[in-house]
């Protein structure tokens, strides 16, 4: 309140134009269009979640909280490769608008490359100091071991679950969020029977799902590579032909 009186005595330079006060419905349509799919990622998400919460239920609570551990801790490995997906958005999407094609596709390549170091890495120390990362968190002996066996394993996809993070931020950057979205539902698709039927089986045991979590992730990581080689065909091989009729008349006057 006060700071709305401030500017209204004080800041006679600001002001508010009723006018411009109109709904803009296209615009509005646009960022759905963008920021659905976006999040629909996250429902995924949610449900692959709940699969396994419900799978591993008859292991008792020590293996739910190792699973969820070991779940949070993978997160936090994450963030480095994550804060470099998100940062490739912006810059691909600055590029695509300039009409700068081959600074997207460096932009892409070096993001790969970058987030596959880091997730290298990440996977190494999960490798060698897996129950270390898990007794930080938590005491139980038996969730210790049920977080330390899924580090250890689902290390083995840290750099694909790189690569789909940086695939997702080029499709945020050139505007068209439904590739990510079909991604993520290739995961669920190829996780959630397999799991299921693994579960009915008498002699399941927890590994077995974590191994059908890494394959399922490395089908999504190349199922993405794949969408982002066809959207850079699609996307800036049109934008490209459009744009040669205005080069040629600027050229020509």
């Amino acid at each position: 309140m006060l700071i709305a009186l401030y500017f209204h005595r004080l800041e006679t330079y600001v002001s508010f134009d009723p006018a411009a006060w109109r709904p803009r419905l296209a615009t509005w349509g646009r960022l759905l269009g963008i920021g659905l799919p976006a999040g629909g990622e996250f429902a995924l998400m949610f449900i692959y979640m709940g699969v396994i919460y419900w799978i591993i239920r008859r292991f008792g609570p020590d293996a739910q909280a190792g699973f969820g551990v070991g779940m949070r801790v993978m997160q936090c490995m994450f963030l480095p490769a994550m804060a470099v997906a998100f940062a490739t958005a912006p810059i691909v999407g600055q590029n695509f608008g300039a009409r700068q094609f081959a600074r997207v596709r460096e932009t892409f390549v070096f993001a790969c490359f970058a987030g596959a170091a880091i997730m290298v890495v990440l996977s190494a120390c999960c490798q060698w100091q897996a129950p270390l990362l898990i007794r930080a968190f938590t005491a139980d002996t038996a969730a210790q071991d049920v977080g330390a066996q899924l580090l250890r394993i689902c290390s083995w996809n840290f750099v694909a679950t790189g690569l789909v993070f940086t695939c997702s931020g080029v499709f945020q950057g050139l505007g068209n969020t439904i590739p990510a979205v079909l991604s993520s539902a290739t995961r669920i698709a190829s996780f959630v029977a397999p799991a299921l039927w693994l579960a009915a089986q008498p002699n399941f045991y927890l590994a077995e799902l974590w191994y059908v979590s890494v394959a399922s992730v490395s089908l999504q990581a190349l199922f993405s590579l794949w969408l982002v080689r066809r959207e850079f065909r699609r996307r800036l091989r049109d934008t490209v032909g459009a744009a040669e009729p205005s080069m040629r008349l600027s050229d020509a006057s």
